[in-house]
């Protein structure tokens, strides 16, 4: 079976799932959808050999795809995402999922009710040092989780919405899904921000975090940084059995066991070094790609369509994820 896609969003990411359904054997691009640039919409629509529209009701009602991709401005994901779920077709979501818990929670309850595949794209999950954690993670090399950290300090300044920390909820929302995945819940969040600017946002903030398994994290985010600068981003997380590192999201992942934790200090020093490292090859085009991410995001989205199989990342998840941002919201302006 082949699926008839649409996609809503004419942008650089919005060309990410247009190119990855456009490649993807399982899927047809059908449709393709802008808000107002008819121009780029039809130079688009031409180039994937799909229709081009406008108007978002219109190319659903006219193509009425099995599955649609929506990539619009973080807060402007509420109404179409409403659309394409009233529409009952399959739904491959943004994150953010909204600006707002209790949008989001009114999306949830709607997929659920039409009983739609309903998937948020946390891509970085599926680029390979993170996939390598998880696999390190379920075959117990880690052992129990003690010790997270997340730093994703790039430049998205100014902020995209003028809401004080607004960055934890659209660009930080990887950060607390990850954590998420890999520790559980997070059942207490603390913390403090920085105002450089005077401007009220609130543009860089520290998190202090508590699981429900007893692990702790830090969280390190702010919108302050440059995308130039050398690393912007990194995750950490210690187990009893060993401890793992992410530079950069798609260019390194380290791996480094530990004996047993009782043992002495004493016991360990001069033990031979077994680290595994893990880094992006120069001719890996697709490792060192991170759009690369959003296609394998995609495709295992479409496969489990396909054979009826639980979303890869449902939209639970990008409600969770909201809720611990807001929550890390309400934490600092409660100091």
């Amino acid at each position: 079976m082949t699926l008839k896609v649409c996609v809503l969003g004419t942008g650089n990411w919005g060309k990410v799932h247009i190119e990855a359904y456009w490649r993807n054997p399982d899927t047809q691009l059908v449709g393709i959808c802008g808000q107002s640039n008819r121009e780029r919409v039809d130079r688009m629509a031409k180039q994937y050999g799909a229709n081009g529209y406008l108007d978002f009701a219109e190319m659903l009602e006219r193509e009425k795809p099995d599955l649609v991709s929506v990539i619009t401005p973080d807060d402007q994901h509420f109404v179409p995402y409403k659309q394409a779920l009233d529409a009952g077709v399959h739904c491959f979501f943004e994150k953010p999922l909204t600006m707002n818990v209790p949008e989001a929670k009114e999306l949830v309850a709607l997929a659920r009710r039409q009983g739609v595949h309903c998937g948020v794209n946390f891509n970085h999950r599926y680029a390979t040092p993170f996939l390598l954690v998880k696999q390190h993670l379920d075959a117990g090399k880690l052992g129990q989780p003690i010790l997270f950290h997340w730093r994703f300090t790039g430049g998205h300044y100014p902020e995209r919405q003028q809401t004080p920390m607004a960055h934890l909820l659209y660009m930080q929302s990887h950060g607390f899904n990850m954590l998420q995945t890999l520790g559980g819940e997070i059942v207490s969040i603390k913390g403090h921000a920085a105002d450089p600017r005077s401007t009220g946002q609130l543009t860089s903030v520290t998190l202090s975090l508590k699981f429900a398994s007893g692990a702790v994290g830090s969280f390190v985010a702010g919108v302050d940084g440059d995308y130039k600068d050398p690393d912007i981003y990194g995750f950490e997380m210690t187990g009893t059995k060993g401890r793992v590192k992410v530079d950069d999201a798609i260019r390194r992942f380290e791996f480094a066991p530990r004996p047993e934790i009782a043992q002495a200090h004493q016991e360990q020093k001069g033990a031979e070094s077994l680290a595994l490292v893990w880094n992006s090859h120069f001719f890996d085009d697709e490792s060192r790609d991170f759009g690369k991410t959003t296609d394998r995001h995609i495709a295992h989205f479409v496969k489990t369509l396909l054979v009826g199989e639980p979303e890869p990342i449902p939209i639970e998840e990008g409600l969770a994820a909201l809720e611990a941002g807001q929550k890390a919201i309400d934490a600092v302006l409660e100091v």
